[in-house]
């Protein structure tokens, strides 16, 4: 049987989705990593250089095309959705008739997850300002996902995201946790929030959806492989 790889998409800024990738990707699953150029105007991502991200993903998936991987994944949540609410599923659509193997992205996943999950009256945690997590909560209610609330941290940097320790993020979770919420969904590819899935689901006994945990769990549901992945949440417990 021929080994599975998957290849991943990140943006050349990202410094923690080959982290959470290490810590959970099943040891007999290859995964490959390609950096796509995620560019700053002042200092900061804005949304055009995210709408630029969206539509050079096709061409810079072929470098991952390249080494026959299984499926394939863009890993950027704010990319995914950048060209409107449905445009992550389109984008996927792209990808896969023009790769030739299966291909998803962040929001897919992500979606696909809470449906999994049976998560509704999603409390929805994004790292950056509302312009951001706008376009997200938005995909989120057109594919008929309820959505409790969305609290954006307002970060401006996110290598600065990235630094926050899992332990901050289940803090301001809780600090938005009421008897409205039902699932949790904390977005973006560059935090730490991965780590902190497993450890908050038991305590608030939700579950609990991240963008890594989502993307790993969703190009090897694509890929084809099946088993259990403890530590990482519920959801990675449903590929069994």
């Amino acid at each position: 049987m021929n080994k599975i790889r998957v290849g991943m998409i990140v943006p050349s800024l990202n410094t923690i989705a080959e982290d959470d990738f290490r810590a959970f990707c099943p040891p007999e699953v290859a995964y490959h990593v390609h950096r796509l150029r995620l560019r700053k105007e002042g200092g900061r991502v804005t949304m055009d250089s995210l709408i630029e991200a969206h539509r050079q993903a096709v061409d810079e998936a072929g470098y991952l095309k390249d080494l026959s991987p299984t499926a394939i994944a863009f890993n950027c949540t704010g990319a995914s959705v950048a060209c409107g609410s449905d445009g992550d599923e389109k984008l996927a659509v792209q990808m896969t008739e023009a790769l030739g193997v299966p291909a998803t992205n962040t929001m897919v996943a992500i979606k696909q997850a809470l449906r999994t999950l049976g998560a509704q009256r999603v409390l929805h945690i994004c790292p950056f300002t509302n312009e951001f997590s706008r376009i997200e909560r938005e995909a989120l209610l057109g594919a008929g996902i309820s959505v409790a609330g969305t609290v954006s941290l307002d970060f401006t940097d996110a290598k600065v995201a990235a630094r926050m320790a899992p332990q901050q993020i289940t803090d301001f979770v809780r600090q938005n946790l009421d008897d409205a919420v039902g699932s949790v969904l904390l977005s973006c590819a560059n935090v730490r929030a991965f780590e902190a899935a497993d450890e908050l689901e038991a305590a608030i006994g939700l579950p609990v959806v991240t963008s890594n945990q989502a993307m790993l769990w969703g190009v090897l549901k694509d890929a084809g492989w099946k088993g259990r992945i403890d530590g990482g949440g519920r959801l990675l417990r449903a590929l069994a």
